[in-house]
């Protein structure tokens, strides 16, 4: 027979046991993800179509003319490839631009060819993007373990296209990143129509503005920046027309206490001159050093100092059109301010 003192002693080892299974229980479930705050965003212009959209600056970017994606962090890309692959997990913002006769019937093939793989769509929703009429398509991809894709796409029908942004994340990271797939959306821009009889290549004459930490300018809006390493200098950025081998790129490096023509002399050698020239670029003494890239290219590098630091500017151009791109890159240059 169990006396009373070995009840109570039962009964407190039962409520202990019990407390410790529920302790278990919760460190077991994993914490959400804190929602990740919208950090500083810049555009991006397609080359070719020229619709823009703005990004994290800091993401990865895979693009081409009508077709862009964005990834939070480097190899999440091949992750989005094989999801059932080991590899980080991470978010993508991805943009098609699909040509069609029938933009309703290819949005009607675009969510029967998701649901024949056995991705489960959820309840359309109507919306307004870029004031135009979109429906945004929530659906989930299960590829087994943690390897569940939450995200949604939103397509906007035009006379002859259709545009696909899709805004997708592993798990948690679909939430977690909502913020920023909305702040995406809202800064999406459709192109705007062409000026009939102009080569669509050469440099926009509309005109956009980037300003960095140490200096701003314009550019014409149908250059897009790209993604170059920054190594050894304090700021690379990089743009590139329609044309990929037409480019205007800005280096920043250290002075180290030296003039811009002591700069100038200790680099031009690394060039096949062509030509010297002397000239001011945002109040500063500016030399420059035209070269030939190619045969069919033709380049042009200006160097100014400023803040012990030397702003280097160069420009690629193809040589047929070189009077278009010239007048171009001479208005960047004059628009060009310091810090």
């Amino acid at each position: 027979m169990c006396t009373r003192l070995n009840v109570v002693s039962l009964v407190a080892v039962l409520i202990a046991a019990l407390s410790i299974s529920l302790q278990i229980g919760g460190c077991a479930k994993e914490k959400e993800m804190d929602p990740v705050a919208v950090p500083e965003m810049v555009e991006y212009r397609d080359p070719g179509i020229r619709f823009q959209i703005k990004h994290p600056k800091d993401w990865v970017i895979n693009a081409e003319v009508g077709r862009a994606r964005f990834y939070n962090a480097p190899d999440v890309n091949q992750k989005f490839l094989d999801p059932a692959s080991v590899g980080p997990l991470g978010v993508e913002i991805a943009i098609d631009i699909l040509k069609t006769a029938d933009p309703m019937g290819k949005i009607k093939q675009i969510k029967d060819e998701m649901k024949a793989v056995g991705i489960q769509l959820g309840q359309e929703q109507a919306i307004t993007v870029a004031e135009r009429e979109a429906v945004k398509v929530p659906y989930v991809a299960n590829y087994g373990g943690k390897n569940i894709i939450n995200g949604h796409h939103v397509l906007i029908a035009s006379d002859s296209v259709v545009f696909d942004l899709g805004f997708a994340g592993f798990g948690d990271y679909y939430n977690a990143y909502a913020g920023i797939f909305d702040a995406c959306l809202n800064s999406f821009v459709p192109p705007k129509p062409v000026a009939k009889g102009r080569d669509e290549t050469l440099p926009s004459e509309t005109f956009s503005e980037y300003s960095g930490k140490l200096f701003r300018f314009q550019y014409p809006d149908n250059f897009n920046f790209t993604n170059p390493p920054k190594g050894k200098f304090d700021e690379v950025l990089e743009l590139r027309g329609v044309r990929l081998d037409c480019s205007v790129r800005f280096d920043v490096f250290g002075a180290k206490g030296l003039t811009v023509e002591k700069v100038f002399d200790q680099n031009k050698k690394a060039y096949k001159i062509r030509s010297t020239g002397k000239t001011t670029v945002a109040g500063e003494n500016a030399l420059f050093v035209n070269y030939p890239s190619r045969a069919d290219v033709d380049s042009r590098a200006y160097f100014v100092v400023k803040n012990d630091k030397v702003f280097r500017v160069t420009m690629n151009w193809y040589k047929p059109q070189t009077e278009s791109y010239v007048a171009a890159y001479e208005k960047v240059v004059s628009s060009i301010k310091f810090r």
